[in-house]
């Protein structure tokens, strides 16, 4: 199983990618969402998006839309990832994207792992 994780912040990137590959997944990084589109449109097929919400250029709400706007990519599970964890606009904000869900940031681990693995389908792991 293989996630793309869109996110700005390099530090952000590089802890949810060592946590996810241990847990044996395989993690492709990026920036930004036009990095994530353009990757989603040059054919790559991950098994789930971890979308930031706040980045330059163009925010996660907007790179979540066109990615669930488009036919070969709306089947794509995708939680968004972000400090407005607290805020209730929140789940407003998931459902008019088209995301999945939401994971806040901070994060808690096995939160973090329990929805990826919801989204997915898989049992608990070991």
């Amino acid at each position: 199983m293989e996630i793309l994780l869109v996110d700005d912040e390099k530090d952000t990137g590089r802890l949810v990618k060592k946590l996810l590959e241990r847990h044996g997944y395989r993690v492709r990084v990026v920036t930004s969402g036009d990095e994530a589109i353009e990757l989603l449109e040059s054919g790559y097929e991950p098994s789930l998006i971890l979308m930031d919400i706040f980045m330059p250029e163009m925010s996660g709400i907007d790179a979540t839309r066109k990615i669930k706007s488009n036919p070969s990519t709306t089947r794509i599970p995708l939680l968004l990832f972000t400090v407005m964890g607290g805020i209730s606009g929140i789940r407003h904000l998931v459902k008019e994207s088209g995301a999945n869900g939401f994971i806040p940031k901070p994060f808690d681990k096995e939160v973090l792992l329990r929805k990826i693995e919801k989204m997915l389908g898989q049992t608990t792991f070991a």
